[in-house]
């Protein structure tokens, strides 16, 4: 196994300080840049890419946990769309802790004027991330109940919190077409899809609409599909 790779002719190596690397790159782009590249990410995914399976990996993912708390935005906004990008490698209780930990380098600061704000980017990360405790369960059934950008955890919750998720579509779901379909797509289980269809109140038209044509859409098996649709009549 390799401890060393080049991208677009940079050694990359044990003796590398990849967080100052990263930092580089996301500020002026060109450390890591081929020679089309329009914008810094592309360096930056081709040495994820490269670093894959090798001792550079776990560094990387460390890299980019320690500029999540740098002192410019533009860096820490990277920094959070890069724990998205490759969020199945985080430890979902290590990104909540920095959230906890420093809020206000997250809570109403977003590049762009009213897009979420970086609290919310980084709780999509954690959404995606491994190894979930109950902290974290606790804090994403919170989020996803937010409207309208709690549609951002909601796939990772309804995975990893199924039961919960069945539980509470009707808070979940609310009227927005898309998390009934969210819901219906990430419940992978034919015995938990036909529990949320039983679980739809009468009273509410509205929500059964909502998810029946969430099950004509996202359900594929055609049995599967004309019988939860039965059901929903």
């Amino acid at each position: 196994m390799t401890d060393e790779v080049v991208v677009n002719g940079v050694r990359v190596g044990p003796s590398t300080d990849l967080t100052v690397l990263l930092r580089r790159q996301i500020v002026d782009g060109n450390v890591l840049a081929g020679r089309y590249d329009e914008s810094p990410e592309p360096g930056i995914w081709s040495l994820f890419a490269a670093a894959k399976g090798t001792p550079l990996e776990a560094r990387l993912i460390e890299a980019v946990r320690s500029l999540l708390t740098d002192s410019d935005d533009h860096v820490r906004s990277a920094a959070v769309g890069l724990a998205q990008a490759y969020a199945e490698k985080f430890q979902a209780p290590d990104l909540l802790q920095v959230l906890a930990d420093h809020p206000n380098l997250f809570e109403g600061v977003s590049e762009k004027a009213g897009e979420p704000d970086l609290a919310w980017g980084l709780l999509r990360a954690i959404a995606g991330s491994s190894n979930w405790d109950l902290r974290v369960t606790e804090r994403l059934r919170s989020a996803a109940l937010e409207f309208p950008n709690g549609s951002s955890v909601l796939a990772g919750l309804v995975s990893h919190d199924p039961d919960w998720a069945i539980d509470h579509a009707q808070e979940l779901i609310g009227d927005q077409p898309a998390r009934a379909r969210i819901v219906l797509f990430r419940l992978k289980d034919p015995e938990q899809r036909e529990r949320l269809v039983r679980g739809i109140p009468i009273e509410s038209p509205r929500l059964r609409d909502l998810v029946t044509l969430a099950v004509s859409e996202e359900v594929k098996d055609p049995a599967e599909r004309q019988r939860l649709l039965q059901l929903l009549k």
